[in-house]
């Protein structure tokens, strides 16, 4: 009996763990899909003048920013990728 009830324990926190874990990732899930609506506007406008209305070209380049800098706010991965291209145009 006594090993069934440590068993059993063992479960239990096995379980707590997992969940913990779980909230874990969801975390990193969302701060990844952050929507970019979110940013500030003139940022946007910014990058997308910087790249001539190329879209795409932005997505790739915030996503990239987002990759290797995890966590920053979505103005700050804005003003990373917008300062880069000034950078690499001079």
């Amino acid at each position: 009996m006594a090993e069934l009830l440590q068993k059993q324990s063992e479960v239990d926190k096995l379980i707590v763990k997992t969940h913990y874990k779980e909230l874990d990732l969801q975390q990193q899930m969302e701060n990844q899909a952050r929507p970019l609506v979110e940013a500030d506007k003139a940022l946007q406008i910014e990058l997308l003048s910087l790249l001539h209305g190329d879209a795409l070209a932005a997505y790739r380049l915030l996503k990239h920013q987002q990759n290797i800098n995890p966590g920053q706010a979505l103005d700050w991965y804005l003003e990373k990728v917008i300062w880069d291209l000034k950078r690499d145009r001079c």
